[in-house]
């Protein structure tokens, strides 16, 4: 049995090919400390009876998917799939192919747009 959760390409989370969907469940993975272990290797980690338990994150793509962006007082605000909402800074945007990308968490962690988002993308910056 596979004991890493899996994200894949939209953002969802997957424990033993079980889609994670319970709020309580998403709530959690946004309080863990999060570390890069390699390109496609992440590990959360979280204390349990005082003892560290750590779990693998492998994604398909990246773990964190930009799924909306709302303007807010000139400010461009990402909606992350973790329910997170962070303010863009358009200097990290980069392209792979036609797929724009951003890092977030601090500029610790690569972030992909979703379709929508990268549409939405276009709009807010051109100003539509």
């Amino acid at each position: 049995m596979d004991d890493n959760i899996k994200v894949d390409i939209e953002g969802n989370l997957y424990f033993q090919e079980q889609k994670l969907t319970h709020d309580k469940i998403i709530e959690f993975f946004k309080k863990l400390d999060l570390e890069k272990i390699d390109d496609k290797t992440y590990q959360l980690k979280w204390q349990n009876n005082n003892q560290t338990q750590r779990i693998n994150i492998i994604p398909e793509d990246t773990i964190f998917v930009i799924k909306d962006i709302v303007k807010e007082n000139n400010e461009i605000k990402l909606i992350i799939n973790d329910e997170t909402m962070e303010k863009l800074d358009p200097l990290t945007i980069e392209f792979n192919g036609n797929i724009p990308y951003t890092t977030i968490k601090r500029g610790r962690i690569k972030a992909r747009f979703n379709r929508h988002a990268a549409f939405k993308l276009g709009e807010v910056i051109l100003g539509s």
